[in-house]
């Protein structure tokens, strides 16, 4: 393998990291001349929609070389409704950039990104961008950073910093002797691999000042990716759609290879690769193959999704399946506006949520409708234009609601005897027991092995998250442990979908007895304003329902903290900017789901038949199971 560095720009929108994207390029001698956002010349935004707008929406990849070292990429979107294209980009790259606007500082998505790299240890570099503005102030927002990432090291200091780390270093510190350039740079990239240092540099990406030197650092100071060979394992962490062959997959292989004509399963499906691309120079260039420590376009695989693994799971990076920085908190229905059929429409949001899982489409059947979970109201104008532009339907989207939950009140039994109508035979109790905020589901047998034959505990545990996406109040049920205590089947009458239809009918019952607790999202929410508001910015925090941190005063500056539900919240921000005269600053990050007064609440009415309607139920599930239209959510 060549050598390679795969990496990751991410900011906050507006910070410039589409122009130091297209400056990189410029530098390498990639393009010839530099595009431009505002003129919708630029080399990664190729939708019309980005083009349209100057901001990216979906993550590009794009490739230069650097004295015979490839480097390829991932330029993110920086629009918080896209967050959650970032960790998925994460995971792709062995290195991160981060961008830092000179003039505007640490913002929300700056300090969600700088907290997600030192949860995930990821090696990291940071730019500071923007200095040839007037009003940029690089001290400043050195020291913001410091504050969030304390590991930040400016290249002055960088001996110093490495002298609290390492022996070798302390000892030439102490003795005033600093190393030569050759095994300094040997110690920064052992201490960057290892997320203990994060070297920052500064410059413009339009003038290009420190752009060079940057472009030395990325090869110099962020690791190699790891080759390796045996079985294929593979990350699908984004989809796009191609006019000319369909959905396209970008793969980052960890180890093994792909090669075009290899057929290879995904989701239960065989599906055969027509045609593999990764970019060189710039340019997505057809290759035959792609190999371990490699990132390109997959063609051919129309059945996967952002988030798909690809072979087995050994060589994934840790937390690669978990859900970090992105999060859905509100859901809006949509309906075409220009007679367009439901289906087509239900079809054109199914192949845009391959592309975005979390937007995780809900179609009810009996009523015709359609809602999606979304992040908030760029996303959803982003989708109008998209789906207008690719499906040629127009939508509109409803007032977003926000996206409760439920848990058990206390702990109890589900039951459940699926035998009749014959041929059909499953029998299921389980124990539901609530746990601490925060813990998801856990799932467990402790079913006798006499009790219930192997081959059917699969399917109960695969119809479990169905089961569980609607509770009595209408809303995904979490934070509790579902045992499978005891369950029974018939060697004759037992068909192993029985068991699909039995599970849901069981937990129903459970969530009957045990009751529910209704749970709202928070917001984790910092204010920086003029120490004259503290008054109503505190009155407005107990309004919205708000617990309020110690506030912090330096000079005429306030600063809070406060946790808000995001129920009251959702309009705040253009309070805040209306009364400090568009000077305050207001972040605002998911901080997780709490108890909900029950007046202050929402239900969410029913999707498809309650399984608490066991009759018309069982019915309906059998319809369904069959291949009829009829639907079960």
């Amino acid at each position: 393998m060549n050598d390679i560095r795969n990496i990751a720009l991410v900011a906050h929108v507006d910070a410039g990291k589409t122009t130091l994207t297209e400056r990189l390029l410029f530098e390498s001698g990639a393009i010839r001349s530099q595009g431009s956002v505002d003129k919708g010349t630029t080399k990664t935004d190729d939708l019309a929609v980005e083009k349209k707008r100057g901001i990216s929406v979906r993550s590009a990849l794009t490739s230069i070389n650097i004295d015979g070292t490839t480097v390829n990429i991932i330029d993110t979107p920086g629009h918080a409704d896209f967050i959650s294209q970032v960790e998925r980009a994460f995971f792709a790259v062995d290195g991160v950039v981060v961008l830092v606007s000179a003039v505007d500082g640490v913002q929300t998505n700056t300090e969600i990104i700088l907290e997600t790299v030192k949860r995930l240890k990821k090696p990291c570099m940071i730019f500071i961008n923007k200095t040839d503005r007037d009003i940029a102030d690089e001290d400043r927002v050195f020291e913001q950073i410091k504050d969030i990432f304390p590991q930040a090291s400016k290249r002055s200091d960088i001996f110093e910093d490495l002298a609290s780390l390492d022996e070798e270093c302390l000892e030439a510190f102490l003795a005033g002797e600093e190393p030569d350039s050759e095994t300094l740079d040997k110690k920064i990239k052992e201490y960057v691999k290892k997320s203990e240092i994060a070297p920052v540099f500064s410059g413009s990406a339009v003038t290009g000042k420190g752009v060079k030197e940057l472009l030395c650092a990325i090869v110099k100071y962020l690791p190699e990716p790891e080759s390796e060979g045996g079985e294929l394992c593979g990350f699908v962490y984004a989809v796009s759609h191609d006019k000319a062959y369909g959905r396209v997959a970008y793969v980052r292989i960890f180890s093994g290879s792909l090669a075009v004509r290899r057929s290879i399963e995904i989701n239960g499906e065989e599906f055969k690769i027509s045609m593999i691309k990764k970019s060189v120079l710039g340019k997505m260039t057809d290759i035959q193959s792609l190999t371990s420590g490699e990132v390109g376009a997959v063609y051919g695989l129309s059945g996967a999704k952002t988030g798909d693994i690809i072979g087995g799971r050994e060589k994934l990076p840790e937390g690669i399946s978990e859900n970090g920085m992105g999060q859905a908190l509100l859901m809006t229905t949509v309906r075409a506006t220009d007679g367009t059929d439901v289906l087509k429409l239900k079809d054109a949001l199914s192949e845009l949520t391959a592309e975005e899982p979390l937007m995780d489409l809900i179609w009810e059947p009996l009523s015709k409708s359609l809602n999606i979970k979304v992040f908030g109201s760029i996303q959803t104008e982003i989708l109008e234009e998209i789906i207008f532009e690719r499906f040629g339907i127009k939508v509109e989207f409803g007032a977003p609601v926000v996206i409760y939950k439920e848990t058990p009140s206390a702990q109890g039994f589900g039951f459940d005897a699926y035998t009749m109508p014959k041929p059909c035979w499953a029998v299921l109790k389980f124990k539901i027991t609530p746990l601490e905020r925060g813990s998801g589901v856990v799932y467990k047998c402790s079913t006798p092995p006499n009790r219930l034959s192997y081959r059917y505990r699969k399917q109960v545990e695969e119809s479990i998250k169905a089961s569980i996406a609607q509770g009595p109040r209408g809303w995904e049920v979490t934070d509790m442990e579902i045992d499978l205590v005891d369950g029974e089947d018939h060697p004759i009458h037992t068909h192993p979908l029985d068991f699909t239809v039995a599970t849901p009918l069981a937990l129903a019952d459970g969530f009957r007895n045990t009751k529910t607790t209704l749970l709202e999202p928070y917001l984790h929410v910092r204010f920086t304003a003029s120490a004259d508001h503290y008054g109503r910015l505190l009155s407005d925090i107990i309004r919205m329902r708000g617990e309020v941190g110690e506030p912090v005063r330096r000079k005429d500056t306030l600063f809070l903290e406060a946790e808000i539900p995001v129920a009251t919240s959702l309009d705040y921000p253009v309070t805040f900017a209306s009364f400090t005269s568009g000077k305050g600053v207001m972040s605002a990050t998911f901080s997780g789901y709490r108890e909900c007064p029950e007046p202050e609440g929402k239900t969410m009415p029913r999707r498809g038949v309650d399984p608490l309607d066991r009759s018309k139920y069982i019915l309906a599930a059998r319809h369904a199971l069959s291949g009829t239209v009829f639907e079960v959510q």
